[in-house]
């Protein structure tokens, strides 16, 4: 019985592996896509895969409520290239909404859902909308 589960064991963890990249869809460079918290994608052309790890922190004003300032929401993600990878965030407002790193530029081009004072948002309700870019020196 032993032999038998050793057996099996190596085969359901090449299956996961199998699985795992079956989950992981690829998007092509240049094109806007959304992530989900823990949510991740390859980057077609860019041997890289981002990852949404979380929101870590939102406050941007309400809908339903004035407010002096717009205020800022920031998105944490996980960055991995070549085999190292790399934490950044990304914020909804200012030059925060983009990173340039291992040759590529990440643009945070919004984040949902927008905030009502009346409704707490759940970690993972969050979906951020992205673009990924070849960066070009200049």
């Amino acid at each position: 019985m032993k032999a038998r589960a050793t057996a099996v064991l190596p085969a359901l963890l090449l299956l996961a592996g199998c699985l795992d990249d079956a989950t992981t869809p690829s998007v092509a460079m240049g094109s806007e896509f959304v992530l989900r918290p823990s949510e991740a994608v390859s980057l077609a052309g860019a041997d890289a895969a981002l990852r949404f790890e979380a929101v870590a922190g939102d406050s941007r004003c309400p809908a339903d409520a004035l407010c002096i300032t717009a205020g800022d929401a920031t998105a944490v993600f996980t960055l991995t290239r070549g085999g190292a990878s790399t934490n950044l965030s990304l914020q909804t407002a200012g030059e925060g909404r983009r990173a340039t790193l291992e040759g590529l530029t990440l643009t945070l081009v919004r984040l949902d859902p927008y905030p009502y004072s009346s409704r707490p948002i759940s970690p993972s309700d969050y979906r951020a909308l992205l673009r990924a870019d070849p960066a070009f020196d200049r």
